[in-house]
């Protein structure tokens, strides 16, 4: 197993890694030299390793190789494989049945399903696996290539973003309790509202990605200085300034957090089994609040980050400038080349930095939340810490 060069912080690395390592024991020799080289992402490799595991099972199942289990399959088994067979596994994806054991004991039958977009997907993990048995010389023949490529639909805009009402709505939502329909819900929103808020705030307000969120520290936070640093994706460090807009919200859930004993992490967002949590969790989370706020599009992190991006250019209006603060790699050349923005510019239009339109953004979540309420900010901290 490689050593960590991704930037992740180790407490998300390590699980990770092990997960990849449960995957691979199963899987055949050839396939496990193939995730080797690689140098896609860790997340990326044990998705491939998934779609192998299920390619490799469905070879089995239907008879197309004749071995005891998947480990055992060699390339040789993969040299009589055929454009149909490959074709036959695609349409099984569609609809599909897997038995396994719970961990009572009980034979359980679950019923699967893929979407175009996601039998796209494990075609795509295909042809970089015969691909690499042809250009390490184990295949002769890539048989994938003969596939027809099916036109995937383009079922959502990818111009969608949130209007400012909306994001005014969702913040709402979370910080006015509504639209909660029990007691026991209510008990559990009181225990994760103020975490939720503060984490769509930076999501909105920074444009950051969520991995770049649920790797935030409470070290990493710079309260006096105005900012934070982040890892970016291939491990490199930024500073990205905080609009004054949220300021003081950020400032006083890092106290409070700073505050909680019995922590073993230093993770500035924490699960309720106090872990750092995780951008599945915060996924879950988004798509809770869109359902309760009544906002038709779907809610992703990268929803915000097209959101903030967007925003930033129309208030601006320099690309290059935008590219900087969202930091694009892609836009590194023309950076340099063409329009460089000075540290200066990136930090004074993130320190101003408001979505337009909308005044009632501009007042803090909490001084909103204390006014409902007729108590005090403090008062209201100290309810919310406990």
């Amino acid at each position: 197993m490689r050593h960590n060069t991704t930037g992740l912080k180790k407490d998300i690395y390590k699980p990770l890694e092990d997960k990849l390592r449960k995957k691979l024991k199963f899987l055949p020799d050839v396939a496990v030299k193939f995730l080797h080289s690689t140098k896609k992402k860790i997340r990326t490799q044990i998705e491939y390793a998934k779609d192998l595991t299920l390619f490799f099972d469905f070879l089995i199942e239907s008879g197309k190789i004749n071995k005891e289990n998947i480990s055992k399959i060699d390339v040789e088994d993969l040299k009589e494989l055929t454009v149909d067979d490959i074709e036959l596994f695609l349409d099984y994806l569609l609809e599909y049945e897997r038995t396994y054991l719970s961990q009572k004991g009980k034979v359980v039958v679950q019923k699967f399903e893929n979407s175009p977009v996601g039998v796209a997907r494990k075609r795509a993990t295909l042809h970089r696996f015969f691909g690499f048995l042809v250009k390490r010389d184990l295949l002769e023949i890539d048989v994938t290539k003969k596939l027809e490529e099916d036109k995937i639909p383009n079922t959502r805009d990818i111009k969608e973003r949130l209007e400012p009402d909306e994001l005014q709505r969702l913040f709402s939502v979370i910080l006015e309790d509504k639209e909660i329909t029990s007691p026991r819900l209510m008990k559990f929103h009181q225990h994760v509202k103020y975490r939720d808020y503060i984490m769509i705030l930076l999501l909105a307000y920074t444009g950051i990605r969520v991995g770049e969120l649920v790797q935030l520290d409470i070290s990493d936070i710079y309260l006096q200085r105005k900012y934070f640093e982040i890892l970016r994706k291939g491990g490199k460090k930024e500073i990205v300034t905080m609009p004054k807009r949220i300021i003081e919200d950020i400032s006083d859930f890092v106290e409070s957090r700073k505050k909680m004993e019995g922590i073993e992490t230093n993770a500035l967002f924490l699960s309720l089994r106090k872990k750092r949590i995780s951008d599945k969790t915060i996924r879950e989370m988004l798509n809770k609040y869109k359902v309760r706020s009544g906002i038709e599009v779907h809610i992703t992190p990268h929803l915000f980050r097209r959101t903030f991006g967007t925003n930033h250019y129309n208030t601006y209006k320099d690309m290059y400038l935008t590219a900087e603060v969202l930091g694009h790699d892609s836009a590194e050349t023309t950076r340099k080349h063409y329009a460089n923005p000075s540290k200066e510019r990136v930090t004074k239009s993130m320190r101003e930095f408001d979505y337009a339109g909308s005044s009632e953004l501009s007042t803090t979540g909490l001084q909103r939340l204390a006014d409902k309420f007729g108590v005090s900010i403090e008062e209201l901290k100290r309810e919310l810490n406990g």
